[in-house]
């Protein structure tokens, strides 16, 4: 599948998820009987509902996944104990809307820091499947990494086999769909669920569309099967009411998996809120970017480890440092990977620091298998982009010319420089190939 075709699907995914969410605020907690007595039909974004929402006001769905997708974003990959603070910091600010089992869940990571809730028989709600679409996007191309990450975001705050089976399932239709499924072969894999968990089975649909996990996925399973477009299916699925902002998310999640893009109602997304749809779609892309379908195309390895393993076994290392170099004459090595390789090679910043006063703010080497990476001008400056693409630059020139075969690299200016991985990483994949290889070294 070509890469503009896969963006543009996970693009359709992410906004299935916020047109669901806003179409189905306005009939949350409403009985079908009391949808069809004040609309006949429910097929516009129109907001109101319980929570008073503006049109095309997103909820609680849609923001859990934006909090989800910045934490994954940021650290270029997963993050768990990222996601939860991302979490804790959207809860501090007083959502429109949170159900009791995430509050108690992201109140238990506050407390106690714990990234894990104990199973509970209530923890069966929907909540961990409303949020998987940044997860389906990022685990893109790996079933185990799926399905180990679908079970940690989910056990956040619930923690029920029901809850991780649906979440499981949901993510492999999603990326099923994503990449040319039918619905023969989406059928199969509702089956595969039901074979696991009877309880799911969905023939004689009844109607049910709580907040329990069972009749979400009934519902949704139902509509999306039974239906022609996405906008039928998430029709629907928000006209059965009940938990309908959660029910039309998940539905939309699938259905835009499904039929794409071009499917979306143009005049839904014309209510969508402005600001919620740009981050949703810039969100979207940014996840399919860091996933392991489009990392495998990446020019260079991406590992986590010790970067001084690396360096004991022979490979050359670089070391992120700045361009500042004190009255003493030695350049200002005071924190990271910079900190760590002055503690081990004590005349290290005497060297650096006089290369810098006569060639200026480059890529050096040093010796003893270490070159250096700029990536800022001074210790107390936030990480320069621009010097980051220089010093790649200047690194795979070096390398070409020493003829070294494998170079491990700090992710640069990313953790203590404040850089978002996913913000850097474009700028190497232009110069660097397969002998550099991305480590996220330890902390200093």
């Amino acid at each position: 599948m070509a890469r503009a075709e896969l963006e543009a699907a996970a693009r359709a995914v992410f906004l299935g998820v916020a047109l669901g969410d806003a179409l189905g605020a306005t009939t949350e907690f409403m009985t079908p009987g009391e949808i069809r007595a004040r609309y006949k039909l429910h097929n516009k974004i129109r907001g109101g509902g319980w929570l008073g929402v503006k049109p095309g006001q997103v909820t609680d769905d849609t923001e859990m996944s934006l909090a989800l997708a910045r934490a994954l974003i940021a650290a270029g990959g997963w993050d768990l104990q990222g996601i939860a603070e991302q979490f804790l910091a959207w809860m501090r600010s007083k959502p429109i809307d949170i159900g009791s089992t995430v509050r108690k869940g992201i109140v238990g990571f506050m407390r106690k820091g714990s990234l894990e809730v104990p199973y509970n028989e209530w923890d069966a709600g929907n909540g961990a499947a409303m949020r998987m679409a940044p997860v389906i996007l990022q685990t893109l191309g790996d079933d185990d990494l799926l399905r180990r990450c679908a079970l940690e975001q989910a056990r956040l705050t619930h923690n029920h086999p029901l809850s991780d089976a649906a979440c499981v399932t949901l993510g492999k239709m999603v990326q099923a769909a994503m990449l040319g499924a039918d619905r023969f072969q989406l059928h199969a894999l509702a089956r595969e669920l039901i074979a696991a968990c009877p309880t799911f089975h969905f023939n004689h649909y009844k109607g049910l569309a709580s907040g329990y996990i069972v009749d979400t996925m009934q519902t949704v399973f139902h509509y999306f099967f039974s239906t022609a477009s996405f906008e039928e299916c998430l029709v629907g699925v928000v006209n059965q009411g009940g938990d309908a902002d959660t029910t039309g998310a998940i539905a939309g999640m699938l259905a835009g998996a499904f039929y794409g893009i071009d499917a979306l109602p143009k005049q839904w997304l014309r209510k969508l809120d402005r600001q919620v749809r740009e981050e949703v779609e810039t969100a979207a892309v940014a996840l399919l970017k860091i996933s392991p379908w489009v990392l495998r195309d990446t020019p260079f390895r991406e590992l986590s480890g010790d970067l001084w393993e690396f360096h004991q076994q022979g490979c050359v290392v670089a070391i992120t440092t700045n361009g500042k170099v004190g009255g003493n004459g030695r350049n200002v090595m005071a924190r990271g990977t910079a900190r760590q390789a002055a503690e081990r090679f004590p005349a290290l910043p005497q060297r650096l620091g006089e290369l810098i006063r006569q060639h200026g703010n480059h890529v050096f080497d040093l010796g003893n298998g270490l070159v250096s990476f700029p990536v800022e001008h001074t210790p107390w400056e936030v990480p320069d982009l621009q010097l980051i693409r220089q010093s790649g630059r200047e690194l795979r020139a070096l390398a070409d010319d020493r003829g070294w075969q494998r170079i491990i690299v700090p992710r640069p200016g990313c953790g203590g420089g404040g850089l978002s991985w996913g913000e850097v990483r474009p700028l190497l994949e232009t110069c660097f190939d397969d002998r550099f290889w991305i480590i996220q070294a330890p902390a200093a």
